[in-house]
């Protein structure tokens, strides 16, 4: 179920995170911290790990990295690179020790697909790291979407229109618990700066407001635009 156009847009791109946007620094910045903070003791030299929907990303992290994307430009010089949709991954059973899908790759797939094969191809006690944009966003308040299981939203990225599913975070959280996956941590991304960017429609404004995110918890299940989650197979 993957967005109409993602492949040919991304194969287009020369990298996935613009410059001089604080929007998107600000929840770079966030997913690179949560990412190396909960995986550093997680990950040692002889572990094996999937950068899925990779975009070229690295974490500088213990093991062996392992990157999937369905652009071949963005992985090309990478080693262990294959071109696929993180919905179909060309690999055995309890292949990984860990999984990292972040980025909103899951916003362009099916998350039903996607997390049954991250259920798939990581080991029993492995680890998965989940980000995604959410329905509970506070940019859909007053919609008739705001909240849904998922919902089809177009948003502007790099010059170029995009199709995106977002999720409720219920949604991903009940899917994850089917496949038998145990929540460890998780944050909620742009929890002010969404309400700010509802009402300015200036992304970019709205950005520097990232910073008052842990300020601003307690109003973040119903505002918040991003979840990351650290997640263990049961």
């Amino acid at each position: 179920m993957q967005t109409q156009g993602t492949k040919e847009i991304y194969s287009a791109l020369d990298k996935v995170w613009p410059d001089n946007n604080i929007w998107y620094s600000y929840l770079h910045n966030t997913i690179i911290d949560f990412v190396q903070s909960n995986l550093k003791n997680l990950l040692s030299p002889e572990s094996v790990y999937l950068n899925a929907g990779s975009g070229g990303s690295t974490y500088n992290l213990h093991g062996t990295c392992y990157h999937v994307d369905i652009a071949a430009n963005l992985i090309a010089d990478l080693p262990h690179s294959y071109v696929a949709s993180v919905e179909a991954l060309p690999f055995e059973n309890a292949f990984f020790d860990t999984i990292i899908c972040v980025g909103s790759v899951l916003n362009y797939c099916s998350a039903l697909e996607s997390i049954s094969e991250f259920a798939r191809t990581l080991k029993k006690g492995g680890f998965l790291v989940l980000e995604f944009e959410r329905s509970q966003s506070a940019e859909l308040w007053f919609s008739k979407d705001f909240c849904k299981y998922a919902t089809l939203q177009q948003y502007s990225y790099l010059g170029d229109m995009h199709n995106l599913w977002l999720y409720s975070e219920s949604y991903i959280i009940k899917l994850l618990k089917e496949a038998n996956f145990n929540i460890i941590n998780k944050k909620r991304i742009h929890s002010l700066s969404a309400i700010i960017n509802k009402f300015t429609q200036n992304e970019n404004y709205a950005g520097q407001f990232g910073h008052y995110d842990k300020f601003f918890s307690a109003f973040s299940y119903l505002s918040a635009h991003n979840t990351i989650m650290l997640c263990e197979k049961m």
